[in-house]
């Protein structure tokens, strides 16, 4: 029986030209079960500049978008012709599918809320508990106090009561309400409104690159290359445990490849410590919209995708 992260399917918006993942889990899941790491590029309004702390959406390159829907794990939606026409025929049935998942995100958001207040609460407790000394003083005897510290009463001619009373004034306990605030879901996407739409005409229309299924079909991960400028930066595992091993370039079976390129990509690759990768398909295959890659080396693999190294040794 497949698994649910198997069957999973990612929704890659299209808008503009551009092809965009806003969902988190959908990040998460072609990060780690795809090797797609690709950019962040969702920045502050009012702080558009700023390139350091970047967030959703993630913008994925045309020919990642069209290996992802090529190993069915992904399907294009066209949002300026699909969003607001389902949003308009939506019947009541998909409302209160989606108001149920909403108190569904409410109650677990709840849960966590109160999970994390009752830590808090232990925590303050045990600074809360009262010292051997501060026990001491409070079941010991009470001290009488020294010749010193006694002052003289004065008292009114007809009653007993002092002018000043020694005894200490007990302050009022103010009445304390508290107001506990509860997490309100906003979501920030529409996926669970939306039902799942492909538009086969929008990935027909995505480029294939052949050296990306091949990379990617061994288990590599690849993120955009232009800092060390090649297409693609190509990593034995995640970005975040790795450096990059090659750098990477993709061309044409016959197309004719400048021996400058060569030079100035495996001498610039040399340097940052990495291997200058470049590599092509046969021409039916990128014809046909790239090669059918397998892992293991079946038919459709190394004889369809052609690859070398470079390396810049001395002059």
């Amino acid at each position: 029986m497949a698994s649910p992260v198997a069957d999973r399917q990612v929704r890659i918006s299209k808008i503009a030209g551009r092809y965009l993942v806003f969902d988190i889990d959908d990040v998460v899941h072609i990060r780690r079960q795809h090797g797609i790491c690709s950019v962040f590029t969702g920045t502050m309004p009012q702080n558009p500049t700023q390139n350091v702390f970047l967030g959703l959406p993630v913008e994925l390159y045309a020919e990642e978008a069209r290996l992802l829907v090529d190993k069915k794990a992904a399907y294009i939606a066209d949002e300026s012709a699909d969003h607001l026409s389902q949003l308009k025929t939506l019947d009541e049935t998909a409302r209160r599918e989606y108001i149920a998942s909403l108190k569904s995100q409410r109650r677990n958001a709840q849960l966590v809320f109160a999970d994390a207040k009752a830590r808090s609460l232990a925590k303050h407790a045990d600074k809360r508990k009262p010292s051997p000394r501060d026990q001491v003083a409070k079941d010991g005897p009470a001290i009488s106090s020294g010749p010193e510290d006694r002052k003289t009463s004065i008292v009114d001619g007809a009653g007993g009561d002092t002018l000043f009373d020694s005894r200490p004034v007990s302050k009022p306990i103010p009445k304390t309400v508290t107001v506990e605030a509860m997490p309100a879901i906003t979501p920030t996407t529409s996926n669970a409104l939306i039902r799942p739409n492909p538009s086969s005409a929008a990935a027909l229309e995505l480029p294939s690159d052949p050296l990306l299924a091949y990379l990617n079909a061994r288990g590599y991960f690849i993120t955009p290359g232009l800092r060390f400028g090649g297409d693609y930066s190509v990593y034995p595992g995640d970005p975040f445990r790795f450096h990059a091993h090659y750098l990477a370039n993709s061309y044409g079976w016959d197309e004719e490849i400048p021996m400058l390129d060569l030079l100035t990509s495996g001498r610039l690759g040399t340097a940052v410590k990495k291997s200058y990768l470049l590599g092509a398909a046969r021409n039916d295959q990128r014809a046909a919209g790239g090669p059918n890659v397998s892992a293991d080396g079946d038919k459709g693999g190394d004889e369809d995708v052609r690859v070398f190294c470079v390396e810049w040794a001395a002059m």
